[in-house]
């Protein structure tokens, strides 16, 4: 089998790398300042672990590189405006929202949204960062360079969070594993649990949410 490469060495490169030994595959996770003259590029596939990254010699070299999987992809879904756009089209189900472009806008949000609102950067947001709860009254609390960076979404009362891994094959084919449900502390994912039973309604829905998604993109995995 062919190596593969992944564009990043953090956590999540490191697991694939884990997950390919068995497979008997070489998985290289690696740093965005590599040489790329160290790496077996020209026979690999490449792949990344992370949604953005700057331009560097590897970064540069990796562009044009034709086995890239789904490279394009990677910059729709680094951004929030994007990827809310993109299941609005789909017709899948998300929280109320809009861009917030500038202050002057906080009471058309509030009537429309409710009295909860969730500001998150557009880009580059995770673990609790980059994320606001704000009600009326507390929206001088929000970065002025956040207009135009941010979208805002309704506050949901929710019971629970879970998440869906699934694969599609270049032939459209999809595999998914079972729902896992998602503990956060501080806003920071803990643990993830799959149940010994799962809710077969709930993990039809999420499949059929998540295959919407991937074949729009025709994404490979």
């Amino acid at each position: 089998m062919k190596p593969v490469c992944v564009l990043g060495n953090g956590q999540l490169g490191r697991m694939l790398r884990q997950a390919g030994e068995p497979l008997g595959i070489a998985v290289y996770p690696v740093g965005l300042d590599a040489d790329p003259a160290t790496l077996p590029i020209a026979d690999s596939v490449i792949t990344a672990e992370i949604e953005r990254w700057p331009e560097t010699a590897l970064t540069h070299e990796l562009a044009s590189h034709p086995a890239f999987v789904n490279r394009e992809i990677f910059p729709r879904l680094a951004d929030r405006l994007s990827q809310k756009q993109l299941l609005d089209q789909l017709h899948l189900a998300t929280a109320p929202w809009q861009l917030l472009a500038d202050k002057s806008e906080w009471p058309s949000v509030f009537a429309s949204l409710g009295e909860l609102a969730i500001v998150k950067r557009r880009t580059g947001g995770y673990d609790g960062r980059g994320q606001w709860r704000l009600r009326a009254g507390e929206t001088d609390a929000l970065p002025e360079e956040c207009y135009g960076e941010c979208i805002v979404e309704q506050g949901i009362n929710f019971s629970g969070e879970v998440s869906l891994v699934g694969a599609r094959g270049h032939d459209g084919g999809t595999v998914f594993y079972p729902l896992t449900h998602n503990l956060h502390q501080d806003g920071i994912l803990r643990t993830s649990v799959a149940w010994p039973v799962a809710d077969q309604a709930q993990q039809q829905q999420a499949e059929a949410m998540l295959s919407a998604i991937m074949q729009e993109l025709n994404y490979v995995a």
